[in-house]
């Protein structure tokens, strides 16, 4: 099974229930998080959860059921999970029901490379890898909407 499609079959198990949480995998050097996580997991209520992460092309987003794990990096520093769900990008989705998703694909890269989760409260949470890098926006802004030449697959 394609790492989309992985998605598109978990997602629909998740519609209607609440999100209980959400941790972060960070890359950490000299006692400093980055701001870009690494990995991201979605904690549904009495659902499996679900982590994205960058695929290898540098683009694609990912999923997959294992859990997010932390690791020592030696000289290069480590990687912790923190939960982030009191940080403001997702304190007004953690509560709330997952109410519709879309994939988020890119002309640019020709490949899904984020999700775009809605909630019962009309917030919204968008997860996308770009350059290797996972950024989270409630609003995707238009720069990046232009320049990526972006699309949404519903998955309703």
């Amino acid at each position: 099974m394609k790492r989309p499609e992985f998605m598109i079959s978990w997602l629909p198990t998740v519609f209607g229930k609440k999100l209980l949480s959400v941790n972060a995998l960070f890359h950490i050097f000299a006692s400093e998080r980055d701001f870009f996580p690494q990995e991201i997991g979605l904690q549904f209520d009495d659902a499996e959860l679900g982590k994205l992460y960058g695929g290898s092309d540098g683009a694609s987003l990912c999923f997959s059921f294992h859990p997010i794990v932390g690791c020592d990096l030696g000289e290069y520093g480590r990687q912790d999970v923190f939960c982030v769900s009191d940080e403001l990008c997702f304190s007004n989705v953690v509560g709330r029901r997952l109410a519709s998703a879309s994939l988020v694909q890119s002309s640019a890269e020709e490949a899904v490379i984020g999700i775009t989760l809605s909630f019962d409260n009309g917030a919204r949470l968008s997860i996308l890898n770009l350059g290797d890098e996972l950024f989270v926006y409630d609003e995707i802004p238009e720069e990046i909407m232009i320049s990526e030449g972006l699309g949404f697959i519903s998955v309703n």
